[in-house]
């Protein structure tokens, strides 16, 4: 009898040995067949890994803050940093008239594409120039004279509603004042003047100061803080 003696091969990614049934016979299995491309290259793949967390080796340079002349290590990734922080940077480049001009060329040009500029009208039809949030007392506000307006009602410890809703509609008023059981509406930017350019938005003011006069309210117009004092005074007299 004749026996075939078969021939052994040695893995060459984990050294064992194997009869090389699989593939030509280099790997004893497809897991370390697909993993010797990797590991072959992980020593050069970790060097360039390496590289880029810890940078090329250069030395960092030390310069001057061209802003307020404070000495500062500039890194390699940043061999271009002029100023040794953010806010110096800021003031420095303000005071460039290339950095301003840049700025002005960059307004201008969003002012000119007119669904911006329709956007910030409707934001000023509104009253809502501004930023949002909230008084110390947690009253939310929409513009910033609704919240000089609460700050001062809250100083005062006066007794008011923002936002109440208006009775027998889907309105709401700007400030109700509880105790005096008067309705405001703080009318920063002046209506009347404007509503030749407010357009659809002033014939909706007028159909909400129509409901107060239906619903016989006590309501007044207010442009400022010193009339909503006035107010508040002369009622309590």
């Amino acid at each position: 009898m004749i026996y075939k003696i078969k021939k052994m091969y040695i893995c060459e990614k984990c050294n064992s040995n194997h009869n090389g049934e699989y593939g030509s016979g280099r790997f004893c299995s497809q897991k370390c067949s697909k993993s010797y491309s990797t590991s072959l290259n992980r020593i050069s793949t970790n060097k360039k890994i390496s590289k880029s967390i810890k940078g090329s080796g250069n030395p960092p340079v030390i310069k001057n803050c061209m802003h307020c002349g404070k000495e500062f290590t500039a890194s390699w990734k940043r061999k271009g940093q002029k100023n040794c922080s953010m806010s110096c940077a800021m003031k420095s480049n303000w005071k460039n008239s290339e950095y301003k001009k840049n700025i002005i060329e960059k307004t201008r040009k969003r002012f000119t594409d007119m669904d911006e500029r329709n956007r910030m009208r409707d934001i000023g039809r509104k009253g809502g120039f501004g930023k949002k949030g909230k008084t110390g007392g947690g009253t939310r506000y929409d513009s910033n004279f609704e919240k000089i307006c609460f700050e001062y009602l809250e100083s005062k410890d006066i007794k008011f509603e923002a936002h109440k809703n208006i009775p027998n509609s889907s309105k709401v008023s700007d400030v109700y004042l509880i105790d005096q059981d008067i309705w405001i509406e703080l009318d920063g930017i002046n209506r009347e003047k404007r509503k030749d350019w407010l357009g659809k938005d002033y014939d909706y003011w007028l159909e909400k100061i129509s409901i107060y006069e239906r619903e016989s309210l006590d309501m007044r117009i207010v442009y400022n803080l010193e009339d909503l004092i006035r107010v508040i005074e002369k009622r309590s007299n």
